[in-house]
């Protein structure tokens, strides 16, 4: 018999595979928007224009920091993140499926399918896929000799791309459009779009292993907000769904980017995100005289097509165009405080967020929402996320103390401290894998994977009303002390997303609703956000014990 020691890292790893088989490689709507994380890049804040003349010059330089990281993968050369004293290190695991990796559709569950190596393993794809106005492009990374293409370089490429499409009056493919519906459907289109032609199977095998993808889109955002909601649901014969990391330049010099959250989750993205942002800040603007190197020209992907594909693709220009109007996301700037004055009332910045989206949610809607904020558990072997349950009793007295005339403003400032403090308690035991969800969801998939009764537990109303599988009002994550943004669509059709970042003199947030919803409206809970904010720091600046 094993001892308890092994039958606990066999569970841990069972979890780990449940945890992708049924949070998300089962579920069978669209990966766009429903599936997919997304994130405005604020290219201005580290220096670089974002202007029509950077349109393809941004692209060229994200181009090869992001071939610089795939080194830094390939080579093992990545510091791991760790704790800020530097005492626990996070697992890199899910590094190795940022690139060169693929979620393939398949008719019941799909499957994560990577081609990365590093140079340990052996030899690894070092192409990337470009798609402009529905043409697909494979381009080269590396030179003959491993070095990676300079901005200039890959400069050349996208120039050859756009003169080549915009000179031909031929009609898109659409087939990238097709990656975009329901995930069994589109299973059952990849699977005959491969057997048509040995053609047609050695392209999806050019962009299936393909390091990453390069999204031109011709739209024009005008600010971060439209950016963000571009970057999820923008010109859909642009995006090959599937792939795991992909980069969205706009014709007017914005970019955002959009990773497949099966393959990793969103510290993983905020990583690569960072990396990008600080070395446009340190490296500036390359010198574009000096001229590219000699240059493999890029290869067309063209698919074979029959009546009917080109039938499923029309069908899919009208399921698109709901897609593409289905998310609201508003991004914002909140210039009141940032962590500095939160930290200076003793309280973590994290939980300060958390209870003023506790109270703004209470003042629109009238009533408390149950509200998932990620836990990250990388420093665990194969680990990646636990729910951190924000709604507790101490908030809700904080809220009920807020809406009252007779209470103080010690009072307020002490049920607020109280109610932060809690928070923090709660995030610290749901890092250290004493949450309950993913135990219940443990127990949940042993009954179902052994052909066992589902406890009624499951069926109990209260169960997913507070918000257990999936039900969650508030989806909620920090992104840390970064300029960098993300976020996903809400949990559920009446819910929220909301995703911030914490700066030093500024809070940066993305909130996210469906369109269809009757209840929820990203621009009221936004207001609502900042009232709460300015509001509680009216209680805390006022109460005398908050500034002994």
């Amino acid at each position: 018999m094993m001892d308890d020691c092994k039958i606990t890292h066999c569970l841990s790893l069972q979890v780990a595979t449940w945890w992708e088989d049924y949070a998300y490689l089962t579920l069978r709507m669209p990966l766009i928007p429903y599936c997919v994380m997304a994130s405005p890049l604020l290219l201005e804040t580290v220096g670089l224009e974002d202007v029509p003349e950077n349109f393809l010059k941004s692209a060229a330089i994200c181009c090869t920091i992001n071939m610089q990281f795939w080194k830094l993968l390939r080579t093992e050369t990545l510091r791991p993140i760790a704790s800020s004293d530097k005492k626990i290190l996070f697992s890199s695991d899910l590094y190795k499926r940022l690139f060169n990796t693929v979620r393939a559709p398949g008719l019941e569950m799909d499957k994560i399918v990577s081609y990365f190596k590093t140079e340990k393993e052996g030899p690894c794809p070092s192409h990337l896929l470009v798609i402009y106005k529905g043409r697909m492009f494979k381009i080269e990374g590396l030179h003959e000799d491993g070095e990676i293409l300079s901005p200039q370089d890959f400069l050349l490429y996208f120039q050859q791309i756009q003169h080549k499409v915009d000179s031909e009056d031929t009609s898109i493919s659409g087939v990238p459009l097709l990656s975009n519906d329901d995930r069994t459907t589109w299973a059952r289109n990849r699977s005959h779009l491969i057997e048509l032609s040995e053609r047609n199977a050695e392209v999806m095998r050019d962009i299936e292993s393909s390091i990453s993808m390069f999204s031109m889109d011709t739209n024009e955002p005008s600010d971060y907000s439209e950016v963000a909601t571009r970057t999820l649901i923008g010109d859909m014969h642009s995006k090959w769904a599937d792939k795991s990391a992909t980069t969205v330049c706009f014709k007017n010099g914005k970019m955002g980017c959009m990773g497949e959250h099966s393959c990793y989750d969103g510290t993983i993205s905020i990583s690569m995100s960072l990396y990008a942002m600080l070395s446009i800040f340190e490296d500036g603007m390359p010198d574009w005289s000096i001229p590219p190197k000699r240059l493999v020209k890029p290869v067309e992907l063209v698919f074979d097509l029959d009546d009917e594909i080109r039938g499923e693709i029309e069908r899919m220009t009208e399921v698109a165009h709901k897609l593409q109007n289905s998310v609201c996301v508003t991004v914002d700037q909140f210039n009141g405080y940032g962590k500095e004055y939160m930290k200076s009332k003793k309280i973590h910045p994290d939980s300060w967020i958390q209870t003023a989206l506790l109270l703004a949610y209470h003042r629109l809607h009238g009533t408390f929402a149950p509200t998932y904020e990620t836990a990250m558990m990388r420093q665990y072997y194969k680990g990646r996320t636990e729910t951190c349950r924000s709604c507790s009793v101490d908030s809700v007295n904080f809220i009920e103390a807020m809406g009252s005339s007779k209470e103080s403003a010690g009072t307020k400032a002490k049920l607020f401290r109280t109610a932060a403090n809690r928070q923090t308690e709660l995030m610290n035991e749901a890092r250290k894998g004493n949450g309950v969800d993913r135990h219940l969801f443990g127990l949940w998939c042993m009954a179902y994977d052994q052909g066992l009764p589902i406890p009624e537990f499951y069926d109990d109303p209260m169960y997913s009303k507070s918000g257990g599988g999936g039900n969650f009002i508030l989806s909620t994550s920090t992104l840390g002390f970064t300029i960098n943004c993300g976020f996903v669509a809400p949990m559920c059709m009446d819910g929220y997303g909301c995703f911030y970042t914490m700066l030093g003199e500024n809070i940066w947030s993305i909130f996210t609703a469906y369109k269809d919803s009757e209840v929820t409206s990203c621009r009221k809970l936004l207001a609502e956000f900042h009232r709460a904010l300015e509001d509680i720091r009216t209680v805390m600046d006022a109460d005398i014990g908050t500034k002994l």
